[in-house]
């Protein structure tokens, strides 16, 4: 999902949210937000994306929830994320809506900077909070990038000094959770993801996610399938 950059674009967008609220508002327990470089195996490209993930209840139910904004005020950008196209998965028994889709136009790079994240139901009730995006030294092209393979059952991975996920996708291309992994003396079992859907005992493809806290970004790389 690309970036709105305009004055004009981000100014109606917060006039909205400001005066577009009835109702009782959603909770926002939440935020957590990450710079992720993407490698595409297969192309030997890499882009730029942000991911954001919110914990969010609403008393009216989750199903009110409609939409939530990150908007960075100083960069005059902002991008919306309605619930039709924001992913859901669970972690540590929270259950986490959001998106790793967001980008800017082209090559540009993510801004670093405080973003401001909205939260909005169906009646236009609002929440907020922030995220913080750290200014990295390393960019998507020169970042390095794990690689794996399935064998005797498991997805062996090269590259990651520590801990990993393995973000599993089904056949329709639908994000359908993330495998977590301490390192190279747990890897995750084909048979651990083919049992955790009924939609993935068909076949799925898998990308290797490695989170960098030192740097302030994270490396995905693949789609590979599991065929493969």
């Amino acid at each position: 999902m690309r970036a709105v950059r305009t004055a004009a674009a981000a100014c109606a967008a917060v006039v909205l949210l400001v005066t577009g609220c009835s109702g009782k508002p959603p909770v926002l327990s939440r935020v957590f937000g990450r710079v992720i470089y993407v490698h595409d195996s297969a192309a030997n490209t890499s882009s730029e994306s942000l991911g954001v993930f919110l914990v969010a209840t609403d008393p009216d139910g989750m199903e009110n929830l409609s939409a939530f904004y990150v908007i960075n005020d100083d960069a005059q950008l902002f991008w919306k994320v309605d619930s039709g196209t924001w992913v859901t998965s669970s972690a540590e028994g929270e259950t986490w809506i959001g998106t790793t889709s967001l980008s800017m136009p082209g090559t540009t790079p993510i801004p670093a900077g405080e973003y401001r994240v909205v939260l909005q139901a169906t009646g236009g009730a609002t929440v907020e909070d922030t995220l913080t995006v750290p200014a990295r030294t390393v960019g998507a092209a020169e970042a390095k990038y794990p690689t794996a393979v399935i064998d005797n059952g498991t997805i062996k991975v090269s590259g990651a000094a520590g801990a990993y996920e393995i973000w599993v996708y089904g056949k329709d291309g639908a994000f359908a959770g993330a495998f977590p992994s301490p390192g190279a003396s747990k890897p995750v079992t084909v048979q651990a993801i083919e049992t955790a859907a009924p939609s993935l005992a068909v076949g799925f493809t898998y990308r290797v996610f490695v989170w960098n806290a030192s740097s302030g970004y994270g490396v995905l790389s693949g789609s590979l399938a599991s065929g493969s």
